[in-house]
């Protein structure tokens, strides 16, 4: 087993951001927060699988949906983790809000997690979520440093930003990409904003971008990428599109017809306890129904 997503708190969050699939869709996910009696059996039972002398889980990401710091037990997420020898994969929307905002809290979460993704859905605030990201590599330089000095082999996580790209936010590329070359990134993740079939027209409107637009973007960090820096570039913006903007349909869905998906190892786990086997957000917050909500048209893999 590759990973688990824990959908521990989707209701919960901060920030209340236009493209959020729960803003999409225009109601809650509805099952309240994931008790920790549910999280704790979840994990347990993914890392004794195949192996019960030894964990064969990978990662754990707490909630996609909502702000996964926010959730009530989250420590406890961390300590369990910790004990089975299980990182933490962790996408935060960059407000590090309460103790996790803290030297100490930024240690235990660089400590316990093998990624730290810092999520960019907005073009407001971005001046304060600068300051929180800096803030968080100026602890993991201080952490990284203090491991050498005493030879020891622990790592600290890798920090990513994971930017959704939309028609709103794109003047902040170029700003982007030099700031977080200068302050040690390892990683960005573009996505281009998805749409739930069921998002409002008007919202559609606003942020979406045009397929030959998503070319031009995708050109213009391919060119920072060549440059090095020594940042990783991933994400959908990287697919090969056609001119209906799907990822090579027809292709994908004869592919996956006759082959796996290749999230066949993961399980994302719902806060009733009840899992599913599927990223495409379509089934899990739109329409199961709708043509988006089929393999051949899932924004979550090639």
């Amino acid at each position: 087993m590759r990973r688990i997503t824990l959908l521990t708190n989707p209701d919960v969050c901060n920030l209340h951001c236009p493209l959020c699939f729960l803003n999409q869709r225009g109601f809650e996910f509805g099952m309240g927060e994931m008790s920790w009696d549910v999280a704790k059996a979840a994990v347990e039972k993914f890392a004794a699988i195949e192996n019960p002398a030894g964990s064969e889980l990978r990662e754990v990401i707490p909630s996609t949906m909502g702000e996964p710091l926010l959730y009530s037990h989250f420590n406890d997420l961390l300590d369990l983790c910790k004990s089975l020898g299980v990182k933490v994969n962790l996408t935060t929307n960059g407000t590090f809000p309460g103790f996790w905002g803290t030297a100490d809290g930024v240690k235990k979460l660089l400590e316990c997690c093998s990624d730290i993704k810092i999520s960019s859905l907005a073009s407001e605030g971005f001046s304060d979520w600068k300051k929180n990201v800096e803030h968080l590599l100026e602890v993991r330089g201080a952490v990284v440093e203090a491991a050498l000095e005493s030879a020891s082999l622990e790592s600290a996580a890798s920090v990513s930003l994971q930017v959704t790209l939309h028609k709103e936010n794109l003047m902040i590329i170029p700003e982007l990409i030099a700031w977080a070359s200068a302050k040690g990134i390892n990683r960005i993740k573009w996505n281009t904003v998805v749409f739930l079939s069921t998002a409002p027209k008007e919202l559609v409107e606003r942020f979406a971008l045009h397929t030959e637009r998503v070319a031009e973007i995708r050109d213009y960090v391919k060119g920072f990428a060549a440059l090095g820096a020594g940042i990783k570039h991933e994400g959908n913006l990287f697919f090969e599109r056609g001119s209906d903007g799907v990822d090579r349909a027809a292709f994908r869905c004869e592919y996956r017809a006759a082959s796996r998906c290749g999230f066949d190892d993961e399980i994302w786990i719902l806060p009733d306890g009840s899992e599913q086997h599927c990223p495409n957000p379509e089934r899990r917050f739109g329409n199961a129904g709708a043509a988006e909500a089929q393999c051949c048209n899932c924004p979550m893999a090639r």
